[in-house]
């Protein structure tokens, strides 16, 4: 068989120890198997909760931009990598030929971003397109989310992060994605590979140093979003991109209840950010939604 080309792969982590720690040990023995050099990049950790194997350090918080620029400038810099990979600290699977898995179905589909499925603590990511499927092959969409996402060396040389984007913000997939739109580039989701997603682990364990708790996040997050798109002249563009990702796989998504509305249905108007098939799945939401509101109002003091 023919060699794999070699793959960067970096986990970032910020204030996290254990389940990032697992992460990479779950993957650092397959390096030589796979042909890829795996980083643990600590961003800015507090000596309580910073990570002994971590093989890189910032030494402070430099965000999420300030880090994949870092792993742009590392990839650009090594002409032996032909693949990056950028990943989130609080995901879970098992490492044996994972990298080998994904890079082949990269080859041998043409795709420029690829990205295994997600199952999170709810049993499924918020977005349908995440979701495994169950597909023999990787899943073409517009876009994925850059949980675990497998790049080729051609959306990297291709994109310059700008240097004033605002943060925390979401907003890095919606860009690449975009671009790869732009140049007519392949973007999927493989269903042969499904990892763990625990999300936001350190703002929901209350541990990220800018101060804010997992509501507060979410909002900033979104207001940075918004402007960082405004300023780059592609607010249209990103909304229309949000109307592929709300609406794919909308009535026949594996996922009971909430789903993502599109941006006319209320998703960037405050009126509502969930979609529902019936009335009686949107009952159980609110009620759900009612007990998570008054346990966040209590822990913070509110009420």
């Amino acid at each position: 068989m023919k060699k794999l080309p070699k793959t960067l792969y970096i986990i970032l982590t910020h204030n996290e120890k254990k389940i990032s720690t697992q992460y990479y040990e779950s993957l650092k023995y397959y390096q030589e198997q796979d042909n890829f050099d795996l980083i643990f990049l600590d961003n800015g950790s507090g000596q309580r909760y910073r990570p002994k194997q971590a093989t890189h350090r910032f030494p402070k918080n430099v965000y999420f931009n300030g880090a994949i620029a870092w792993a742009w400038k590392k990839m650009l810099e090594n002409d032996e990598y032909e693949y990056l990979v950028f990943s989130n600290n609080d995901v879970s699977f098992h490492g044996y030929r994972f990298v080998e898995t994904m890079v082949r179905q990269m080859q041998e589909g043409n795709f420029a971003m690829l990205s295994p499925s997600i199952i999170e603590l709810n049993g499924q990511n918020f977005w349908p397109i995440m979701h495994c499927w169950y597909k023999d092959k990787p899943r073409e969409t517009k876009w994925i989310d850059f949980i675990c996402p497998f790049i080729h060396r051609k959306v990297v040389e291709k994109i310059e992060w700008p240097t004033w984007w605002r943060s925390p913000s979401y907003g890095f997939d919606d860009y690449a994605a975009l671009i790869c739109g732009r140049e007519n580039w392949k973007v999927g989701v493989s269903d042969l590979c499904t990892m763990f997603h625990y999300g936001s682990h350190s703002y929901r364990q209350e541990r990220a140093d800018d101060g804010l708790d997992i509501m507060s996040m979410q909002y900033t997050h979104r207001t940075n979003f918004d402007w960082n798109f405004e300023q780059m002249g592609l607010y249209d563009e990103m909304k229309e991109l949000a109307n592929h990702k709300a609406l794919y796989g909308r009535h026949n998504s594996l996922k009971m209840g909430a789903m993502p509305s599109t941006p006319d249905e209320g998703y960037y108007t405050g009126k509502g950010t969930t979609w529902f098939r019936n009335e009686e799945e949107e009952k159980i939401h609110k009620k759900r939604k009612e007990i998570f509101d008054n346990a966040y109002k209590q822990s913070m003091g509110i009420e």
